[in-house]
């Protein structure tokens, strides 16, 4: 714990990354039936993924069934459990995650949130000043 909190401030402090870098990965949390998914995964996820923002992360997909349940530990693959078991369950969507070598750092919600709070915590992270817009 104490050498992710080191690590995460070196990041902040300097903006640079250390040679062998974090492992950097982005969550996405949505449901087929959410409109302000569709939109998103519609309009901003193409060009967020062809970006050096995008390109930097691994990105990966959590699909709830419905917005009138949780997305819940059975929605993730068993390789991202450790996620879950940080946020636990979400009803709010679309959700991002930001996740720096297996510790969950930054949580958003909705699109404005994904503009305004994700966008602006990975730039920091990466040392990115701007990201083309999709």
């Amino acid at each position: 714990m104490l050498r992710l909190a080191l690590s995460l401030l070196l990041f902040f402090a300097t903006g640079a990354v250390p040679a062998q870098g974090p492992r950097i990965e982005m969550f996405y949390l949505g449901t087929p039936d959410c409109p302000f998914c569709r939109q998103w995964e519609s309009r901003t996820r193409p060009g967020f993924l062809a970006s050096a923002e995008g390109k930097a992360v691994t990105y990966v997909e959590i699909r709830g069934e419905t917005l009138r349940q949780p997305i819940e530990a059975r929605h993730y693959p068993p390789k991202y459990r450790w996620v879950f078991e940080q946020v636990g369950p979400s009803r709010g969507v679309p959700k991002f995650l930001l996740a720096v070598d297996g510790k969950v750092v930054h949580t958003a919600f909705g699109t404005d949130g994904f503009e305004l709070v994700f966008l602006p915590a990975l730039r920091k992270l990466l040392g990115h000043r701007s990201m083309e817009k999709a």
